[in-house]
């Protein structure tokens, strides 16, 4: 195998099925700009920024994992006093990168 890559995107954009191999686009945010001239910032939407392509085995087993870590950022959650609040925020299993 090759080097690892590693990307940093800001969300999930959109997800789709074809032919047995799942998309996966990936978006950015853009740096804050000023206001323009009538006082307006600039637009908050995430702009396209990677797409990853997966066969549905592979992605079945990610999304496996990916539910862990769900459950475990509610575990979190449920243990905060009154019950929620923050953004979860923890170790991926395995420690992290």
């Amino acid at each position: 195998m090759t080097d690892k890559t590693e990307v940093f995107v800001d969300v999930l954009m959109s997800a789709t099925l074809r032919d047995g191999v799942v998309r996966l686009e990936f978006g950015g945010f853009a740096a804050p700009r000023g206001p323009d001239a009538a006082g307006e910032r600039g637009d908050a939407s995430p702009a396209p920024k990677h797409t990853l392509f997966i066969p549905v085995p592979g992605f079945v087993r990610s999304a496996g994992m990916m539910n862990e870590i769900v459950k475990r950022l509610e575990q979190d959650r449920a243990r905060r006093p009154g019950g929620g609040g923050g953004s979860g925020g923890g170790e991926p299993p395995g420690g992290g990168p």
